[in-house]
């Protein structure tokens, strides 16, 4: 009877554990967008297992902490092979995940106040397939290295950055801010929709 015990508690612990490991990392559906309008999508990075779990970004009163405990970054590039999109995800520590986002929304706050040529003085709220997205753009693609920085928030303590590149002129597949505008709304569109469809199968 004491074996048995013993052998219903460990499998119980097993089930419970797994359970907590499948919560606690970045899932498949995040990295497996790979059908972009006109770019194409270079295979995961996945950050190295000997990174810092914490990084520090900054905000007004200095820097500050958060967590990042699992991450992966994909590039998707344009017909002259030049990233557009440097799309990287991060995972929060569960407990820190609430004081995280209020952190990176005050990093993106003081980037966009502190930065010229910026399109607005408030962050940009989007929205595409029932996900908010939070960021700032520029208001020229004359100037920057990044023309937009975007971040969406998830329930599972996912935090996922969009960051729109600025190129060479002969490079660009856009032509002026607006066109740039339709290629960012167009990725964000179809990346949220992959990611809808994905974590409800």
């Amino acid at each position: 009877m004491k074996s048995k015990l013993i052998c219903f508690l460990t499998f119980f612990s097993i089930i419970i554990f797994s359970n907590f490991r499948i919560k606690d990392k970045i899932g498949n559906c995040f990295i497996s967008f790979t059908t972009p309008t006109n770019l194409t999508a270079i295979s995961p990075d996945r950050l190295p297992e000997t990174s810092e779990k914490i990084r520090k970004i900054k905000v007004d009163t200095g820097f500050v902490e958060i967590t990042r405990i699992d991450g992966y970054r994909v590039l998707y590039n344009n017909s002259q092979n030049i990233p557009f999109v440097n799309l990287k995800i991060e995972l929060s520590e569960h407990k820190s995940s609430i004081l995280d986002k209020e952190r990176i929304i005050e990093n993106l706050k003081y980037i966009n106040s502190h930065s010229k040529g910026m399109e607005t003085n408030d962050l940009i709220e989007l929205e595409f397939n029932g996900f908010k997205i939070l960021g700032f753009n520029r208001n020229t693609i004359e100037n920057g290295s990044t023309l937009g920085t975007f971040v969406l928030f998830t329930d599972e303590d996912v935090v996922v950055y969009f960051y729109f590149n600025n190129m060479k002129p002969e490079s660009r597949h856009f032509v002026n801010i607006e066109e740039y505008k339709k290629c960012r709304n167009q990725f964000l569109d179809e990346y949220t929709k992959h990611l809808s469809l994905c974590r409800n199968k």
